[in-house]
């Protein structure tokens, strides 16, 4: 099986809610993604979360540091998500 499929099924039942169930799939991200290519807050927030810290006061404190298509995504970087018309869509 794909990496990232199983990633995405794993992913599928988080509980969000749960802070070490969180860190544990944060831990399954970063080992898949080249180094450097996620921020070092995210470190921070999987030794917070391991420690059973509440996940919203983790995201109050450190920010949104991974964003998302609302805040810009693509790793709190500023770089948004755009429409490649060249692609097809499935």
């Amino acid at each position: 099986m794909r990496v990232m499929s199983k990633l995405e099924r794993d992913m599928e039942h988080m509980d969000e809610n749960n802070p070490k169930h969180m860190a544990h799939m944060m831990k399954k991200m970063k080992d898949i993604m080249p180094a450097g290519a996620l921020p070092k807050e995210l470190d921070v927030a999987i030794k917070r979360l391991e420690a059973g810290e509440d996940p919203g006061n983790t995201e109050e404190d450190l920010g949104d540091f991974m964003g998302g298509p609302d805040e810009g995504g693509g790793g709190g970087y500023g770089r948004g998500y755009s429409h490649d018309s060249g692609l097809y869509d499935y």
